[in-house]
């Protein structure tokens, strides 16, 4: 085409992506200068704290070492918890949509389960796993589970059978439909259960270390609660704000990758093979 062509979707967005960029940018410096100037000029330090009185948070728990110490015991907890419930969540979620019968029989029992108070049930995990980083891993574990495993299963139910009874007619076999059909078919709803129970993986590890702990980014901010610490408070949950988005991008990054089949089975489809 001339000159004068549209340009793409993509290339839109392309362009797009350092605006929004620096507007959001702008907005967050924005929303920290107002959250300085609210908590100096109406004498609200005690309850919000401020930016430069975190800042000075962050710096002292840095500069002790313990912020490393933190840091990595709670994204040890929630890494090994979100592994174990993303493998299990996945697993048993595959299985049981895929075996429908096997699965309207187990869903009322997971449903009853998942409907469970889970922070009723930390102190019953100090109980069976004790005070350590066992109980944070297992309950970030349970906390994934189901996130992966609705999605999973949903996901799993939602394949053609078609297509499937097409392909065992053309001679496939059980792996060939799970691996070029099933599998593939239900990716998106796998990853995006995964995305889901990321943050939930972190969840769990401070909720566990609410409950019982000696060390932990949850266990700074429960210790600084019990002191009326706003600034330390404040400081623990930004770090755990950056954790998140850090550990989503990563994510995100490794979906886009994983499901790059996608994107070009509808580039194809739309008329556009590059």
């Amino acid at each position: 085409m001339s000159g004068g062509s549209i340009p793409s979707g993509s290339t839109q967005r392309r362009r797009a992506l350092p605006v929004d960029a620096f507007l959001q940018f702008g907005l967050a410096i924005l929303a920290v200068a107002a959250w300085e100037i609210v908590a100096r000029g109406f004498g609200t330090e005690f309850w919000t704290s401020s930016p430069s009185a975190v800042a000075a948070e962050l710096g002292r728990w840095a500069a002790s070492g313990q912020l490393a110490i933190d840091l990595q015991l709670t994204l040890t907890e929630a890494g090994v918890g979100f592994v174990i419930g993303s493998v299990a969540g996945g697993l048993i979620g595959f299985i049981l949509g895929w075996m429908r019968r096997l699965g309207d029989l187990f869903e009322p029992f997971i449903l009853s389960l998942y409907t469970l108070p889970k922070i009723a049930l930390a102190p019953l995990f100090v109980l069976w796993f004790g005070i350590g980083a066992t109980n944070k891993i297992m309950f970030a574990a349970m906390l994934v589970f189901f996130m992966v495993f609705f999605t999973t299963y949903q996901g799993t139910r939602q394949v053609d059978r078609d297509l499937v009874e097409n392909a065992r007619l053309l001679g496939a076999g059980k792996w060939d439909i799970w691996t070029k059909i099933a599998i593939p078919y239900s990716a998106v709803w796998i990853f995006t259960g995964i995305r889901i129970g990321l943050p939930y993986a972190l969840i769990g590890a401070i909720v566990g270390e609410f409950v019982a702990a000696e060390a932990g980014v949850g266990f700074r901010i429960k210790e600084a609660t019990s002191f009326f610490n706003t600034a330390a408070v404040f400081a623990g949950l930004i770090v755990l704000m950056c954790i998140s988005l850090v550990l989503l991008g990563l994510l995100k990054l490794v979906e886009s990758r994983a499901l790059a089949w996608q994107s070009a089975g509808n580039r194809v489809s739309a008329g556009d093979p590059t």
